[in-house]
């Protein structure tokens, strides 16, 4: 167990591992899931165009993603067997096992993430959604709720498309999701209603 005193200066270093595992999932992997949103056919997901175009990245970000996980998985299982080593140094190598449970936390931990992404995506859509539906009530142009709907895909695709080619797309949907801004007829039928 000599072999890892070194680790009594890293003990932690594990835990910001598990942060930037965690940002890692919520900020770059993201597409992953959208693209599976997509398929089951959510309205509010949206697949950044550099995986639509180039579907091979899907598969990298999925690759990178369980290595990173794995990795962390590891990492954190060192610092189970240094631990181990400090009070049963004869079973220290045993607590390899727990990489196991670390990547089950991982799973977890990705779970989390995608929970939050999606529940960002799904407020910036409901807000053009609220949009879509004052500007038709306004005009006096009153629709079913599929035309809307059609409209508010159509809209919500055009302006993340367009905060993609200006590099601001995370930027911007995280704008619109906590804005709290609604058109005013919403908020008087809120209000009296």
């Amino acid at each position: 167990m000599e072999s890892f005193g070194w680790y009594d200066y890293v003990f932690w270093l594990p835990l910001l591992l598990w942060v930037g595992l965690f940002f890692w999932f919520y900020r770059r992997a993201y597409p992953v899931f959208l693209k599976k949103m997509v398929k089951k056919g959510k309205k509010w997901a949206y697949v950044p165009e550099f995986i639509s175009k180039n579907p091979g990245r899907v598969g990298q970000l999925k690759f990178f993603c369980f290595l990173l996980s794995l990795l962390v998985s590891v990492a954190s299982s060192f610092s189970v067997v240094w631990g181990l080593g400090k009070v049963l140094p004869d079973f220290a190598q045993f607590g390899f096992a727990s990489t196991v449970l670390f990547m089950i936390l991982a799973a977890v931990l990705y779970h989390q993430a995608m929970g939050k992404v999606a529940a960002i995506f799904q407020s910036a859509y409901f807000l053009e959604y609220r949009r879509v539906h004052y500007a038709s009530d306004v005009k006096g142009n009153f629709q079913n709720e599929a035309d809307i709907h059609y409209k508010t895909v159509w809209s919500f695709t055009k302006h993340l498309r367009n905060a993609e080619e200006h590099h601001r797309l995370w930027k911007y949907v995280n704008a619109m999701a906590k804005t709290k801004k609604i058109p005013p007829d919403v908020y008087a039928e809120t209000l009296y209603g």
